[in-house]
């Protein structure tokens, strides 16, 4: 067993709910638990603001040195990027360095280097399946931690994640980071093939695509 599964890395045990494969029965059952049936064991108390819940003991482990301890050993060789886990280095050097993003929804042009990130992206936009509800609202999502982020940003006012360089705070960490590459780095990675227009958000650039140059598509006939 120990060599079918860590050497050849043969995977018998397989979801019945997905496409997800295990070399050991524990961890399918951890999957199921955690990705079908909601049950996360392990949850940060660091601090009143954290929502942090994994069905893993070692997940719980790297967070807590990685977001509150600051503990950070692998390194990118290319920029600032440090992280707690070698396989989420190797996941930001193939996605942000590489440009590698192997899974791809058939529907729309969107592509990200997680599965779970891909069948989140399915169920939210394309199926219309939010399970999460705010309690104090109309908001939903795909996702759990979704909704703690909306409590804390929209009904709690509480934006953890401050800027160092001016008063810009957000509930996001991914926010916060945006925030910085766009307003102080000026780094903005979407560009628009049709002009000289760049934005640091997709999104934005999706806008920009639509009202500028489709407007001008349909002027033109």
């Amino acid at each position: 067993m120990h060599i079918e599964g860590v050497h050849l890395r043969i995977k018998n045990h397989k979801c019945d709910h997905c496409e997800y494969q295990a070399t050991g029965k524990s961890n399918l059952k951890k999957h199921i638990n955690g990705v079908h049936l909601g049950i996360k064991n392990y949850k940060c108390y660091q601090c009143s603001y954290c929502d942090y819940e994994t069905t893993m003991k070692l997940h719980l482990m790297n967070h807590v040195n990685c977001i509150h301890l600051g503990i950070r050993d692998h390194k990118c060789h290319i920029c600032d990027y440090q992280t707690t886990v070698m396989e989420s280095l190797k996941r930001h050097i193939d996605v942000v360095h590489f440009k590698i993003k192997n899974h791809k929804c058939t529907e729309c042009n969107y592509q990200t280097a997680r599965k779970r990130c891909l069948r989140i992206h399915i169920d939210s936009v394309h199926l219309g399946i939010k399970n999460y509800k705010c309690t104090q609202c109309d908001y939903r999502s795909a996702e759990k931690r979704s909704i703690n982020q909306h409590v804390k940003f929209v009904h709690l006012g509480i934006k953890q994640h401050k800027c160092s360089e001016c008063e810009y705070e957000t509930s996001v960490g991914g926010n916060l980071e945006r925030h910085v590459n766009s307003v102080h780095l000026s780094i903005k990675k979407h560009k628009c093939n049709l002009c000289v227009f760049e934005t640091s958000k997709k999104g934005n650039l999706k806008v920009h695509m639509k009202h500028v140059h489709s407007s001008k598509k349909n002027t033109q006939m």
